[in-house]
């Protein structure tokens, strides 16, 4: 396969901050009522700041995970959208850290070309229909058959699902001493026994939208398998929960300077209290605050990759954030009027909050248990912190 340079090398990484707001406001409008907008996508591609989270041939990236935060953050906030913000990152997320080291052909390597241009979008099914992501009630299996597997399964709350041109999809490949093996698969979104089916438990975040899957016999060819052999929930499902908190403050960091920029126009043409133009001050404040915390724990995933220190870190840092929005929420309703913007942006970036909250709520209890032990226990068994 001959190949050319990937667009995003064309751009200097210092650079890119602002190459992204320059190509965002040239850009053609988002218009996200008919779909993913494709045209809005491609420009991105065309100016090389689609492909800079990722290498195509699985090397070093080109930006590193606090450069990939910061310009999520960047897409959210010039878009006035959550869901654009994580579409971004998502795309970034997955060439890095789920295709590139687990490619295993030519195919893979031209799909992160591919997705480099704008020419095609990838997503990520792992969870099913009450079962979650957890790899004892996991269901969805592949069965091998020559040179091709079988994929037969349902699964649920695939992000970017309704747009995806590829989807990769985790599947019981086998059993090892009574534990379930599982492997990933490329699946074009042709391929026959596919359907996505409309996932009516998650409203917002458009246009990334959601959807669950219906595979029935669909045959996915040897060489679109990634990785090694029934490794593939360690080396890509368990991590990826720390990767994406990681990753989801700087979008959601740009979503909420968002809001403040909506109602900062609004302020410019009201009274303007001296009480209220404090609070509204101080809402900026400590947004400001809190963008160290979303480079921090970007900076621990570049160094130290997604331990159980990130993901602590992750929650504690959802909670600060969660905080900010109840705070930024109540100072709009008390309001008169405001901008429309600021309704989608609060709803969105409440149902970013709640992902995995059983999750995050089983963390807190047994950070809260630890709490709670004798005092020698306590000394041995804290976390460390970043």
């Amino acid at each position: 396969m001959n190949r050319s340079p990937s667009p995003a090398k064309t751009v200097p990484v210092s650079a890119l901050p602002e190459a992204m707001r320059l190509a965002l406001a040239n850009a053609p409008a988002p218009d996200g009522a008919h779909g993913f907008p494709r045209a809005w996508w491609r420009h991105l591609g065309s100016n090389g700041l689609l492909g800079v989270g990722f290498d195509r041939d699985g090397g070093p990236p080109i930006a590193d995970a606090v450069r990939v935060s910061s310009l999520s953050g960047i897409v959210a906030r010039e878009s006035a959208s959550q869901g654009l913000g994580m579409a971004w990152m998502m795309q970034q997320m997955l060439g890095r850290f789920v295709l590139a080291p687990n490619l295993r052909s030519d195919r893979h390597r031209a799909l992160l070309a591919s997705m480099a241009r704008g020419d095609a979008l990838l997503a990520l099914a792992i969870s099913e229909p009450g079962a979650g992501a957890h790899p004892k009630h996991l269901g969805c299996r592949a069965v091998q058959d020559g040179d091709n597997w079988l994929l037969d399964g349902h699964k649920a709350y695939v992000s970017n699902g309704p747009s995806a041109d590829a989807i990769i999809v985790l599947a019981v490949s086998g059993e090892h001493e009574g534990r379930k093996r599982f492997d990933a698969f490329v699946v074009e979104a042709d391929t026959l026994g596919l359907t996505r089916e409309l996932d009516d438990k998650v409203r917002g975040l458009a246009p990334l939208g959601h959807c669950g899957l219906r595979l029935v016999g669909c045959r996915v060819p040897e060489n679109q398998r990634l990785g090694d052999p029934g490794q593939a929930f360690d080396t890509i499902a368990r991590p990826l929960r720390a990767i994406e908190d990681a990753l989801l403050l700087g979008a959601m960091l740009g979503a909420m300077q968002a809001e403040l920029d909506a109602l900062a126009r609004w302020f410019r043409s009201a009274a303007r209290p001296p009480a209220l133009t404090r609070d509204l001050g101080g809402l900026q404040l400590e947004l400001d605050a809190l963008s160290p915390v979303a480079r921090h724990a970007a900076r621990h995933l570049d160094q130290h990759g997604p331990n159980e220190a990130l993901a602590a870190f992750n929650l504690g840092a959802r909670r600060l954030f969660d905080r900010w929005q109840g705070a930024c929420e109540s100072f709009a309703a008390a309001l008169d009027d405001h901008e429309p913007a600021l309704l989608t942006l609060s709803r969105d970036l409440r149902l970013v909050q709640g992902i995995a909250r059983g999750i995050a709520d089983t963390r807190q209890l047994q950070a809260g248990e630890r709490m709670l032990r004798p005092k020698e226990t306590h000394e041995n068994t804290a976390p460390t912190p970043l």
